[in-house]
């Protein structure tokens, strides 16, 4: 049975804008397309191209009608990590809900997936009402149009219809493998520790030493390595306070000193090395046009399409890889290039760029931008594995090994990582079909529980995510480094692949099991508060 509407077919109505075109170009129905485009139809794909005109490109949007009445909910995507403003849902009908990406759409007993394939050139999102399916493309650079100088292939459409009452967890990852044709994966399981939320920054060479220790007792009788990840605070130049400066250059503080030494003891003691950078913040002499803007706490943010920052990223992850670190999470790479994480939910007058940016080369899209930045990135790190946090999940898969899902979650409440964190997981049908799914830390301090968060992490082994835990030397009781390494004798089999059974019922996932239904591991992750916590601070 076909889907309720088919994208695989010549859209019912386009409208476009350029830089010259008026505010309200989709108003009418009749009203001319500005952008020159093609559509072109296979047997289990569409291409859009988009072609250079007088004017520089902003919008193309495609219109497939027909009846989707029997609509009952509709699961959307966003840009980037979830949580703050754009958590990860089914919802009921909305027509103008921007669906970033894909989306499902379940009604008279089945599941129909609408998606573009990762690596696009644009941004791409989709809108669902009871009359169609429309699919709009922001073909901007920066906050303008771009100008550009031949064809653009701009995005890769594909979709999928579910059998019957099938489990809408099961269409999801079958139509995840669709979107990415060549998935980049780690070689080996990633768990271990990241020291960001039991320190938040306070950290030192021997700290580091002391944590490696500590991880050593959890991950006794492991096959795989565990990583000690280093993550912000290493950095000659950090601050500390709400305001601090949190950028480059990349050299070692006082309290690290040489950076390859500590990578060292870490391999010695039995770890393989991680560490966090933020690529595109940095002080020094440089020239304007390479410059975006500058940084909010101090130093410049670089412009992504300039040749210099490419070069510049690529030497500074190359520079970490040398000094021996096997994994590299890099971090804040949408804020800094596009002003703020992009425009989610019904609001996207820009799109993308939610403050003003004009980059160095208009002739290509942010979504272009930004994968060469991504690319760049990984070039440098060569064969270790790449963390993107804070980038586009549908541009970095392909690229990184590694994608941080959601906003971060908390060594000061269990609430942001329930929030954060286990919302995160919904976006579980990615995992290993686009990159491994990072959902981020549990975080191991006197203000969080340790049972929630050993129940955290045996969440993350169980489904094949990355199993990473921020834990405060000596915390643990004996009881608890036992479960723990259990934990992560289950991450390092790598075998283990649960998923969601209650997938489009409940955005707080709490029951996981095999496909086959023999094995079912239930959460309680209410507990804590006896419910949400309402009251929230992100600071205790």
């Amino acid at each position: 049975m076909k889907p309720f509407v088919s994208i695989l077919r010549q859209p019912d109505a386009a409208f476009g804008a350029t830089e010259k075109s008026a505010y309200r170009f989709e108003e009418a129905a009749t009203a001319a397309c500005d952008v020159q485009y093609e559509y072109v139809v296979g047997d289990r794909s569409a291409k859009v191209i988009v072609y250079p005109g007088a004017s520089p490109m902003k919008y193309l949007k495609l219109r497939f009608r027909g009846d989707m009445r029997e609509v009952e909910r509709v699961y959307g995507d966003q840009w980037e990590r979830s949580g703050a403003d754009a958590y990860l849902e089914w919802r009921s009908l909305m027509p103008h809900r921007a669906l970033a990406w894909f989306c499902y759409v379940k009604g008279a007993g089945r599941i129909a997936c609408y998606g573009v394939k990762t690596g696009a050139d644009c941004f791409a999102f989709w809108q669902v009402d009871s009359g169609g399916v429309t699919l709009f493309l922001n073909l901007c650079s920066g906050t303008s149009g771009a100008a550009l100088r031949e064809p653009l292939a701009a995005c890769e459409v594909v979709e999928l219809c579910g059998e019957e009452g099938e489990d809408a967890y099961a269409v999801a990852k079958r139509f995840s493998a669709k979107m990415c044709d060549s998935p980049v994966l780690p070689k080996e399981p990633i768990f271990g520790v990241n020291n960001w939320y039991w320190a938040y920054g306070d950290i030192s060479r021997e700290s580091v030493r002391t944590e490696t220790d500590y991880l050593m007792q959890m991950c006794e009788g492991t096959k795989h390595r565990p990583y000690m990840i280093i993550d912000d605070g290493w950095q000659r130049y950090r601050t500390y306070g709400q305001r601090a400066y949190i950028g480059g250059p990349w050299l070692p503080n006082a309290r690290f000193d040489n950076m390859a030494q500590t990578a060292e003891e870490i391999r010695m003691k039995g770890a393989k090395a991680g560490i966090w950078f933020r690529p595109l913040l940095t002080m020094g002499e440089l020239s304007d046009e390479v410059v975006l803007c500058e940084g909010k706490t101090g130093g410049y943010i670089l412009d992504p399409t300039h040749p210099f920052t490419l070069e510049q990223v690529e030497k500074d992850a190359r520079k970490i890889r040398s000094w021996g670190f096997d994994l590299i999470k890099h971090d804040f790479t949408t804020d800094d290039a596009t002003g703020r994480v992009p425009l989610t939910a019904e609001k996207h007058t820009h799109l993308i760029c939610g403050s003003d940016r004009h980059f160095f080369d208009s002739s290509i899209t942010t979504a272009t931008a930004i994968k060469r930045l991504y690319a760049a990135i990984q070039r440098g790190a060569g064969s270790a594995d790449v963390i993107g946090c804070n980038v586009i999940g549908h541009l970095c898969a392909g690229i990184h090994s590694v994608c941080r899902v959601g906003n971060d979650t908390s060594g000061r409440s269990f609430e942001w990582t329930r929030r954060f964190g286990v919302n995160s997981v919904m976006r579980l049908p990615l995992n290993d079909t686009l990159y491994r799914v990072d959902p981020d830390c549990a975080a191991f301090t006197e203000q969080v529980d340790a049972q929630l968060n050993l129940d955290y992490l045996e969440m993350c082994a169980l489904t094949g995510m990355t199993t990473l835990a921020s834990v405060t030397p000596g915390i643990l009781s004996d009881g608890e480094i036992c479960r723990i390494n259990k934990i992560y004798r289950m991450a390092d089999s790598d075998t283990l692949r649960y998923g969601i059974k209650n997938y489009d019922r409940n955005a707080n996932p709490d029951i996981f099991g095999t496909e086959d239904g023999s094995e079912e591991r239930v959460f309680d992750w209410m507990r804590a508060y006896d419910g949400s916590r309402t009251v929230l601070d992100w600071y205790r």
